[in-house]
């Protein structure tokens, strides 16, 4: 049958074509994304040709078939270290990105905590204020924050450090919710704005 004579999904299962692709596509997360793309290129052409198909098959039982056509096994937790495979390229930047973000909060919420441990075990009068202190906090983060007193060895330790964290966060979500794709984009934007805040303030002070 020539692909004019191909049955045509009617205009209102579009949107359940787009839901069963999406679902199969977070369920093959574990394929090279390039061999991904192509399954479900093809997918989506077929059910948009004969819609009755997402009737007979659950997305789970779906995607298992096309695993297994591409000669892909279950990625284990660890997966996400593949960079040309979790799940694209872009978003492998972005995990690292987010994993960036997250390592700056984690150490300025660090200098926060210690600022406010002298006012439980310390001497308070010894600390300046906080607006000060928040202000010293975020310098010491510029460019990169310093690791042993260097910030040469800060940046050798702290940028494998926002890939591992990066990929195994992203790892740890989308095995158990590969739905929360969009999501984390979002996140990936808001990590965007962290970063370029604080390299943004840093680089404003060290001029002043």
């Amino acid at each position: 049958m020539s692909n004019a004579e191909s049955p045509v999904a009617p205009a209102g299962a579009s949107e359940a074509i787009r839901d069963y692709v999406t679902a199969v596509d977070g369920l093959l997360l574990d394929v090279p994304w390039r061999r991904r793309r192509e399954l479900i290129a093809d997918l989506r052409e077929h059910l948009r040709q004969y819609p009755e198909l997402m009737t007979v098959e659950q997305p789970r039982e779906y995607a298992a078939e096309l695993r297994a056509a591409a000669g892909a096994v279950p990625g284990g937790f660890l997966s996400g270290f593949r960079s040309a495979s979790w799940p694209t390229p872009l978003e492998w930047c972005e995990s690292v990105l987010r994993g960036a973000a997250l390592i700056l909060l984690a150490l300025l919420g660090y200098k926060i905590l210690d600022h406010l441990s002298y006012f439980v075990i310390g001497d308070p009068s010894s600390q300046g204020s906080w607006p000060g202190a928040l202000d010293l906090a975020v310098q010491e983060l510029y460019p990169v924050p310093a690791f042993r007193g260097s910030t040469g060895t800060g940046l050798l330790f702290y940028a494998p450090l926002a890939v591992l964290v990066g990929q195994l966060t992203t790892a740890a979500v989308l095995l158990r919710a590969p739905q929360r794709r969009p999501a984390l984009r979002v996140l990936s934007y808001l990590s965007l704005g962290i970063v370029l805040a604080v390299l943004g303030y840093g680089a404003m002070r060290s001029i002043a």
